[in-house]
């Protein structure tokens, strides 16, 4: 088995304090820096700082400018993918660090994860109306190993434990958002 991301480095949005139920996303970009080496600047801790600077007048006012249909649809900046390559990597990092991608497949994202590489994704998972995860590790060919914010989709999100969990290529097909081929994920720049 191979991961990328150490047990230290998961974050649970469940102990958030600002929107546990909807911090999946900035949660999970969290551990998409940390996984990929990427270094920020957050105050503690790191997922409620994102939250709050996607919720923020500043946010909501370029999300507006660049996704109206977001606005259109009552999405909040925080649950736009563009948002953290394109609003987000510049404030705590700096820079544009990643592009959120909708043509990987399953063996592309091997492929990724086998060099190193954390995806962040998101999908239809039991129990949620949308879930964001990211793909840390592979064991073997057909499994990707997530760490999943909200805890383990295999058990309907009764079990809390996120960090480390299995997902069968026909998970990956079934749950993770886009068509029967190609999938949505961000991926580091370089790796573009």
């Amino acid at each position: 088995m191979k991961l990328n991301l150490k047990p230290f480095d998961f974050y649970t949005q469940r102990n958030n304090q600002y929107l546990p139920a909807e911090a999946c996303m900035p949660t999970a970009r969290v551990m998409f820096y940390l996984g990929n080496n990427i270094p920020f600047e957050a105050t503690d801790p790191a997922d409620d700082y994102f939250m709050r600077l996607l919720r923020s007048d500043e946010a909501v006012e370029f999300c507006r400018q660049k996704y109206p249909w977001a606005e259109r649809d009552g999405i909040p900046p925080n649950e736009v993918h563009g948002m953290y390559g394109s609003w987000l990597d510049e404030k705590v990092t700096g820079q544009r660090r990643s592009d959120f991608r909708q043509d990987l497949t399953f063996e592309r994202v091997v492929k990724l994860v086998d060099s190193g590489r954390v995806i962040m994704t998101s999908g239809h998972f039991p129990e949620t109306n949308g879930h964001a995860v990211d793909i840390v590790g592979i064991d073997g060919p057909e499994t990707l190993i997530l760490a999943d914010p909200w805890g383990d989709y295999r058990t309907g999100y009764q079990s809390h434990r996120g960090y480390g969990i299995p997902m069968s290529h026909a998970d990956f097909e079934r749950i993770i958002s886009g068509n029967h081929i190609h999938k949505w994920g961000h991926v580091l720049l370089k790796d573009v």
